[in-house]
C-alpha cells in the first residue's frame, strides 16, 4: 500500500526549527564572546564559525532528497537530476567568475577594495541557476525554497534587532572594510539584501544538488 509523499512544509518544519535554534545559540555565543571557533568572531562574515547555518544546506539538502525518494516523490530520472543540478551549480559558480572577468560585476576583496558593482547581473544569474535546479528536481527545489526562507528570515530579524543594540558586538552588523562607499543610511539594507537574494538562491541550487545525490542513493518505497 503506497503512502502519500511528504509535503514540502512537512519536510522543512523540523529543519527550520533546528536552524532557528542554531541561529539563536550562535547569536548568544557571539554576544558573550564564547569560543570563537564555534561561535565566530564579531567581524564581517562571521569568521566561518562552525555553528553557522550555511553548512546545513548540505545536510538538509541530502536529507530532503532521501525523504522525497523514499516517499515516492523523487526525480523521474536520477541521473538527469544529478547532471542538471551539477549544471546549476556550474552556472552559478562559473557565471560569477565570468561576470567578473568581463567586468560586468565586481565584488571587492582585501587585495582589491572598492564598491560592489553589477548586482543586477548577479541576480539574473541566480534566477537562471535556480530555474535549472527546479528543472533538475522540482520537488526538492520547492522544499529548499521554503527552507531557505525559513532559515534566512530569522537572520534578517536578528540583523535588524542588532542594529538597535549598542552593547551587542556581532558580525550581523559588520561590513568588510574593503567594501567602500556604503553610506551609514544604507548599511542595514546592504546587510539584509544577501539574506533575501543570494542565500536563498544558493540554498536552492546547492541543496538541490545534494537532494539529487540523496535521491540517487535511495530506493523509493512507493511509486508515483
Amino acid at each position: 500500500m503506497s503512502s502519500r509523499p511528504p509535503s514540502p512544509l512537512q519536510l522543512v518544519l523540523v529543519p527550520a526549527v533546528l536552524t532557528l535554534l542554531l541561529t539563536v545559540v550562535r547569536l548568544v555565543g557571539e554576544i558573550n564572546g564564547w569560543n570563537p571557533t564555534l561561535f565566530g568572531k564579531p567581524e564581517a562574515g562571521g569568521s566561518q564559525a562552525l555553528l553557522g547555518i550555511s553548512w546545513l544546506i548540505v545536510v538538509f539538502g541530502l536529507w530532503f532528497g532521501i525523504r522525497l525518494q523514499r516517499g515516492g516523490a523523487g526525480p523521474k530520472s536520477k541521473g538527469r537530476a544529478v547532471l542538471l543540478s551539477l549544471l546549476a551549480v556550474g552556472i552559478l559558480a562559473g557565471g560569477m567568475f565570468g561576470l567578473q572577468a568581463l567586468d560586468l560585476m565586481w565584488i571587492p576583496d582585501e587585495e582589491h577594495p572598492g564598491e560592489v558593482r553589477g548586482l543586477m547581473w548577479m541576480n539574473g544569474l541566480l534566477v537562471v541557476a535556480v530555474l535549472v535546479a527546479a528543472i533538475a528536481f522540482g520537488r526538492a527545489a520547492l522544499t529548499l525554497f521554503l527552507y531557505g526562507l525559513l532559515a534566512r528570515i530569522p537572520v534578517v530579524a536578528v540583523t535588524y534587532i542588532a542594529f538597535g543594540q549598542e552593547t551587542w558586538n556581532t558580525h550581523y552588523t559588520k561590513i568588510p572594510p574593503f567594501f567602500t562607499n556604503v553610506a551609514e543610511a544604507d548599511r542595514l539594507m546592504f546587510l539584509v539584501m544577501p539574506q533575501i537574494t543570494f542565500w536563498p538562491a544558493l540554498t536552492i541550487v546547492m541543496g538541490t544538488l545534494m537532494a539529487s545525490l540523496g535521491a540517487a542513493m535511495t530506493r523509493a518505497r512507493t511509486s508515483i
